[in-house]
């Protein structure tokens, strides 16, 4: 018998800014398109806790600064319900820039990680100092 999956709310559309918390150079990051999303015309594409997405890097190190990265949603205001019944929500959105093999690009992450994004990438969740 298959486990069951939380499903998560897209509650994060293109052009939301958030907070970049790995240590990549990257402070502030913009969605510019959600990854393998097919949606109905005229939709706004969204997003959630686990998503990939395009990101155009807003504030940052000059080097980091005006470039397209990937990235991964690790923290969603949104709540969330877990299949035991479990809501969880977080103080902030946050993401991780990711490489084209989904592994993080940068060697520590701040703050915590919902467990449901460990899981889809175990590289994060070895990362991670704390899982929720």
């Amino acid at each position: 018998m298959k486990a069951k999956q939380s499903r998560t709310p897209r509650s994060l559309g293109t052009g939301t800014r958030m907070a970049c918390v790995d240590n990549t150079g990257a402070r502030l990051v913009q969605v510019v398109s959600v990854d393998r999303y097919h949606g109905v015309r005229r939709r706004q594409p969204k997003m959630g806790l686990g998503d990939l997405a395009t990101v155009s890097v807003k504030k940052g190190t000059p080097d980091m600064r005006r470039k397209l990265e990937k990235a991964v949603v690790i923290r969603q205001k949104k709540e969330i319900r877990r299949p035991n019944g479990l809501r969880i929500s977080f103080e902030d959105n946050a993401m991780v820039i990711v490489n084209e093999k989904n592994e993080p690009k940068g060697t520590e992450i701040k703050g915590p990680v919902a467990r449901e994004v460990a899981e889809r990438f175990p590289k994060l969740g070895s990362m991670a100092t704390i899982i929720i």
